[in-house]
């Protein structure tokens, strides 16, 4: 009860206050000018400065094994799914998607920090690190094809789907951050310059507090749109199914860590991140869907994190 106590209602809480704001001070045009600001430079402090804290040797790959096994498990699960309930191909990737993609950057790095301390985004910053990498990628590319484009072009859209990918804001600072852990270590000298350091950690206390207010006040600007039925289902299977399947892979076929294993869980519980229609909204596919998907896994989620939470005996007292 402790950890719904002080975790969920502050993060909800924030939340709530960023849709008010939505609903009421911050415009599209705001928005999108906050999400600049903050994906440039509250995250990347924040993501460089607790990885270059850690070293190489101290990660745990198999946390990406369990979570994208997973992942990908499930996602080519929902694709004859979706074909079975009427959709076109586009759109059975628009469901997959809202099925596997956590909103792991705006939402899970303030949950997992509040929980767990720097400790809890070690784990968590290794999923962020490929996610946009694999699943972003994998829906583009199969929205390319739903689109009819042809074999040189899907080619070609695959390799500037990834490269896009690879230069999204939060994946460079993470890799700086793991090069300069490993510079500092091999040249005990060396370390950030102290003011640098204060700099960082005041624009990374930012970053949580703000992502959840960009999660809240989109929301606000979305909306529920029609047929939110596969939304809805979508949305099941990414708060239940997901991390069921990754926690019972963690626990019994790679036995990781108990706090990676909690994080790698905790992150699948997640709701659906705003990638999921910003991809929808690119190439005009399942925009509806992507959009019910994010507005009902995220309102879902206060109930459902609460229950992960308690089932995984979380305490943060």
């Amino acid at each position: 009860m402790s950890a719904i106590v002080d975790v969920i209602v502050p993060v909800f809480g924030i939340v709530a206050v960023g849709w008010v704001l939505g609903r009421t001070l911050l415009t599209p045009e705001g928005l999108r000018g906050l999400t600049q600001v903050a994906f440039y430079a509250f995250f990347p402090a924040l993501l460089f400065r607790s990885m270059a804290k850690v070293r190489l040797e101290a990660l745990e790959l198999d946390i990406i094994v369990v979570f994208f096994g997973g992942a990908m498990l499930l996602y080519f699960l929902m694709l004859p799914l979706g074909r079975l309930l009427g959709m076109k191909f586009g759109d059975q990737a628009v469901f997959a998607l809202s099925s596997t993609f956590s909103n792991g950057v705006g939402i899970g790095i303030p949950f997992i920090s509040y929980a767990f301390g720097d400790a809890g985004l070690v784990p968590l910053l290794m999923i962020i690190s490929v996610n946009s990498l694999i699943l972003l990628t994998l829906s583009s590319f199969l929205m390319e094809i739903g689109s009819g484009g042809g074999g040189g072009r899907l080619l070609g859209k695959l390799g500037g789907a990834a490269l896009t990918m690879l230069k999204h804001p939060v994946i460079p600072p993470i890799f700086a951050g793991l090069a300069w852990a490993e510079l500092t270590a091999f040249f005990p000298g060396l370390a950030t310059p102290v003011v640098l350091d204060k700099v960082l950690q005041a624009l990374g206390l930012a970053a949580p507090p703000c992502g959840l207010i960009m999660a809240g006040a989109s929301l606000a600007h979305v909306g529920i749109k029609e047929h939110w039925q596969p939304a809805a289902l979508a949305s099941a299977v990414k708060l239940a199914a997901m991390p069921l399947l990754v926690w019972v892979a963690g626990r019994y076929l790679f036995s990781l860590d108990p706090l990676w294993l909690t994080v790698a869980t905790l992150n699948a519980a997640l709701p659906a991140g705003a990638n999921v229609y910003l991809v929808a909204q690119l190439y005009r596919t399942g925009v509806g869907l992507a959009t019910n998907a994010v507005v009902i896994s995220t309102g879902a989620s206060v109930l459902t994190l609460s229950v992960v939470l308690m089932l995984l005996g979380v305490q943060t007292r």
